[in-house]
């Protein structure tokens, strides 16, 4: 068995409903992540060393959110169509590139598993197909579709760990298993699996840690859907315990995270075989 074969075997089905009510629960805290600087980004500066990025660069954000990496890509001069399964997100996307030239961005809400390449004009049409921390490149299909629609460079990125104080701690009340394994299988599948099809991908990866302030009704949404709580004897679990945790309704969580990043050439398998 290959390591596409046993990726699909892995992949998890998902509900693409509750996944857009999700993120659109999620969406304002997005925007606010997503106003901090973006001088020192690590991967804007990948992609600039390497001359990915450029002025008239064709661009796909896949999984866009709201916009922090399309706005900068339109900054330099990129042609960028962003994409979100949450509306939500979509519209802060669409306030903050308000003021940037509106012939070089599209917004639309479209879950990347549904996207049709033909019928939307992508095959082999972006100078890169990107995915930062998207869940939509969930299995081999969609980063299949990703390769099609680029005829430069794809790039990805992934939680490899990510633990909070918080949720280890639910984990523990709730008897659950940690879920780390989850978030490295991803890039190890999809890393293995370009591999096979005899693409060379460049791995990465970095550090993160912040502290992070939320009241309690988002805190109990959020951990509901990550710990997979659909009756109602465990959701009122989770809010008991966010409720004891919390000082004037205010929980403060301390997230660590090591995530991952691919970046390959859809060329490379001719230009890498000369």
């Amino acid at each position: 068995m290959n390591f596409e074969e046993r990726w699909i075997e892995k992949k998890k089905q998902t509900d693409l409903s509750e996944t857009q009510q999700f993120w659109d629960n999620r969406a304002a805290e997005f925007n606010e992540i997503g106003k901090r600087q973006m001088d020192d980004d690590p991967v804007i500066a990948l992609l600039k060393s390497k001359d990915i990025i450029f002025p008239g660069a064709r661009v796909l954000d896949i999984g866009c959110g709201a916009g922090r990496y399309s706005k900068a890509f339109l900054e330099m001069g990129c042609e960028v169509v962003g994409i979100d399964i949450s509306p939500n997100m979509i519209d802060f996307s669409k306030e903050n590139t308000a003021g940037l030239n509106t012939d070089h961005f599209t917004f639309k809400v479209l879950p990347w598993e549904q996207a049709d390449l033909a019928a939307e004009g992508w095959e082999g049409y972006f100078d890169l197909v990107f995915a930062s921390m998207s869940p939509a490149i969930s299995g081999p299909d969609e980063v299949r579709k990703m390769i099609r629609a680029s005829k430069g460079y794809c790039f990805m990125s992934s939680h490899l760990i990510k633990e909070d104080k918080i949720g280890t701690e639910l984990r523990t009340v709730l008897n659950q298993e940690s879920r780390a394994a989850d978030y490295r299988d991803t890039l190890y599948y999809a890393f293995n699996m370009l591999w096979e099809m005899g693409y060379f991908p460049e791995f990465r990866n970095s550090d993160n840690q912040r502290v992070k302030v939320w009241n309690v009704e988002k805190a109990a949404n959020y951990y509901e859907h990550m710990l997979r709580a659909t009756d109602a004897e465990t959701k009122q679990e989770i809010r008991d315990y966010l409720d004891k945790k919390s000082d004037k309704g205010q929980i403060e969580d301390v997230n660590y995270s090591k995530n991952g990043q691919l970046l390959w050439s859809v060329q490379s398998l001719q230009t890498d075989r000369r």
